[in-house]
Formats: C-alpha cells, sequence, structure tokens
C-alpha cells in the first residue's frame, strides 16, 4: 500500500485531501506543517504549536513542524521532505484546488524531494468541495477572516456550515475561501478519534484580517 504525508494546514481542504486519499486506499503515514518561527504558529491560518500536536494525535498521525522565518521558508521544507523520502514515504499529499501558482509550486517541491505529489481537489468545482466536507461529517471552526472579504467577525469561532455558505454565496464570495477570504480549523470527523479542544483568548486583528486567538 503507497504512503504518504498530508501537506498540513490544519485546515478543512487538506482534511478532505486526505479523507479523498484514504477513500483510494492510500495509506497516511504522517503530517508535515510549517510554523512562523517569531510566533510558533502555523503560517496562514495562526494556529499553535500544541493545538496542531492535539489534531496530529487525534489523527493518530506523527507530525513534522518545520519552523521557518519565511524567508527560508522553501529551502526548510525542501530539507523536511527529502528527510521524509529517505523513511520510505513515496508521495505528499496537498489541498490546494485551482491557482496555478500553488499548484505549481506544490508539484516541483515534491519532485525535487523525490516524491510523487497528490492533488485530490485539483480542479473540482467549489461547491461541490464544500458540500463533500459538510456532508462527509467533519466539524470545523472559521479561524480567520480577510478584511477584504468584508466577513463579519462575528463568524469567528462559529461552525463551517449551511449558513456560513449562504452568506458567502449571496455576497459573491468564494465558497472554499482559495483567495484568502477565510481559514478554518477541523476539529472532529472520521479521521478522529477525538474532537480537537481549544480554549479562545480573544481575537487578533492584522492589517489584513481577523484571526480568533486559541490556546490548549
Amino acid at each position: 500500500m503507497e504512503k504518504f504525508y498530508l501537506s498540513f494546514s490544519s485546515g478543512k481542504d487538506c482534511i478532505l485531501a486526505l479523507d479523498t486519499l484514504v477513500k483510494q486506499g492510500l495509506q497516511p503515514a504522517g503530517l508535515i506543517t510549517s510554523l512562523n518561527e517569531e510566533i510558533n504558529r502555523s503560517w496562514f491560518h495562526g494556529v499553535p504549536e500544541g493545538i496542531l500536536k492535539s489534531a496530529a494525535t487525534a489523527l493518530n498521525l506523527p507530525l513534522v513542524i518545520v519552523k521557518t522565518d519565511g524567508k527560508n521558508y522553501e529551502k526548510q521544507m525542501l530539507k523536511a521532505l527529502k528527510e521524509i523520502q529517505k523513511e520510505g514515504i513515496s508521495s505528499i499529499c496537498f489541498g490546494d484546488i485551482d491557482i496555478e501558482e500553488n499548484g505549481d509550486w506544490d508539484k516541483r517541491i515534491a519532485q525535487e524531494a523525490g516524491l510523487t505529489p497528490y492533488l485530490p481537489l485539483w480542479q473540482c468545482e467549489r461547491r461541490e468541495i464544500v458540500n463533500q466536507f459538510l456532508s462527509s461529517g467533519y466539524q470545523a471552526i472559521i479561524k480567520t477572516v480577510s478584511k477584504k472579504s468584508g466577513i463579519p467577525v462575528e463568524f469567528l469561532g462559529r461552525s463551517l456550515d449551511d449558513a456560513f455558505i449562504d452568506y458567502l454565496i449571496k455576497n459573491d464570495l468564494d465558497v472554499c475561501g482559495e483567495n484568502g477570504e477565510y481559514h478554518t480549523l477541523v476539529i472532529d470527523g472520521p479521521l478522529f478519534s477525538k474532537p480537537v479542544t481549544f480554549k479562545t483568548q480573544g481575537i487578533y486583528e492584522s492589517s489584513q484580517a481577523y484571526s480568533l486567538i486559541i490556546e490548549e
């Protein structure tokens, strides 16, 4: 059985990609994620290291953490992927959907590491993806909303559900948030042995987004 690692953001798309490959008969061997070394939280989603580890434990998978300053992101990630490949892992899974720049990067870095890239959600219809996630039994919360999107901060911490998707559709926003309109944290579902728990500590405002502050 082919073994793969998942590029893990903790969000809905990577978890759905994981679920898809498992259903196709591939065997997950672990997760790999990157942290902003200055704040010890994941890039973009802003999830602290402890909660990422809790999610990995709930998924019953080891977690490789790559800490970078942003400038050395690709160098550090490639180094980690090469180590995974040396351990007998043959492929890496990504949750990207259709942004060509992201897909090209996924394929290139995987190939440089000697791994086969899998993008099971690639070119899938956006509404189909989010519907599949919701119908598969996974639970996610809204972790971040961009200021540009205009999504109210009141959605932070709420479940990713039909009501939220309806809001996005009515406001002509990408239902998958592929352009950064929003980010999610998956906390439970079929592949989880237990829910991921956390405490909320308020809302962080950056120049571009509002993000729910969460801790163990």
